[in-house]
């Protein structure tokens, strides 16, 4: 698997702002970087890498542009190197623009599925109607293009079962297709129409444990039907650390998630334990005041020690 070489576009290509977003913020990153900054970051490399265009819609800029951007991949990166960009679902509905991507070494279109929703996606002033990003997918998976999907729970009006139904649409659409995964739970940043919503009262943020929980269900759902998680809660960075008015923000916010998820799985195949667990996620279980122990009891229903003592690291 090559290593990942990423470069932030932050708002590039974007219509509107939604009201969850600040991609600056998140990213620290404030200014897009042109081709002629990539090519020099590339032509300093010593392996292939898999180039990354994350942030904005990549696919919203002009043609000529998006084909500078791939073209550096081609290039300037070492032989053997890939490019993975995350975009709109509609963005790629030109067979044009399919026609060129193709052209080049994708290893991955990363689709912004926040949800499937209608009055949610009206709640968070994104662009996008339901019905149509199924018509998008389709056509990229037509031509033989790698999907991903990121998705998002705690969005204002979002209940957990949407956000499973969602899910499950996906995974109907995607068959036996591997598909990557990324989950994103909402966090409020300051400065952002949601961080006005929360402090009028409007809307009221997930809990750490309320994130972990829904999180946990999610992703154990989605390993069920043959997703591929590979980030789960935002990448940390100095500026989100200290720009986030509210919400689910913990240092270890995935590991709980998966801790939930875990403890789910392990239940249903064999209720009463004793539970195998691999030695590298003993962390999982044991670290963040037991949580994943924790879960076990509860949906074993039994108590924490006696979860404990039927915990096999093997």
């Amino acid at each position: 698997m090559l290593k990942k070489f990423p470069f932030f576009l932050p708002l590039a290509g974007c219509r509107g702002q939604c009201v969850y977003c600040d991609q600056r913020v998140i990213t620290g990153v404030r200014a897009v970087p042109s081709p002629d900054d990539v090519r020099a970051a590339l032509s300093g490399l010593a392996e292939p890498r898999e180039i990354c265009y994350f942030g904005g819609s990549f696919c919203r800029f002009p043609p000529e542009r998006v084909k500078e951007y791939l073209d550096c991949v081609t290039m300037y990166a070492p032989a053997g190197s890939a490019v993975r960009f995350s975009t709109y679902p509609g963005d790629l509905r030109d067979g044009a623009l399919r026609g060129l991507i193709k052209q080049y070494p994708v290893s991955r279109i990363e689709l912004g599925i926040p949800t499937l929703d209608p009055a949610v996606l009206a709640a968070c002033r994104r662009e996008a109607d339901p019905e149509k990003i199924f018509e998008d997918i389709r056509l990229l998976m037509a031509d033989g293009l790698p999907v991903g999907v990121q998705m998002m729970i705690g969005l204002p009006g979002q209940g957990r079962e949407s956000s499973l139904s969602d899910l499950r649409r996906l995974a109907a659409l995607k068959g036996a297709d591997s598909w990557e995964l990324r989950l994103y739970p909402c966090l409020v940043l300051e400065g952002t129409e949601l961080c006005r919503l929360y402090r009028s009262g409007e809307y009221r943020p997930l809990s750490v444990e309320e994130a972990a929980l829904w999180g946990g269900e999610f992703i154990d759902e989605a390993l069920e039907y043959g997703f591929v998680p590979i980030r789960i809660g935002l990448q940390e960075t100095e500026s989100l650390a200290s720009d986030v008015a509210a919400g689910p923000h913990h240092p270890a916010l995935g590991e709980l998630i998966l801790a939930e998820a875990s403890a789910r799985r392990l239940t249903r195949e064999n209720p009463g334990g004793p539970w195998n667990v691999p030695r590298r996620e003993i962390s999982r279980f044991t670290g963040h005041g037991r949580f994943g122990i924790k879960r076990l009891a509860a949906h074993a229903g039994i108590v924490e020690e006696e979860a404990a003592g039927l915990l096999r690291f093997v």
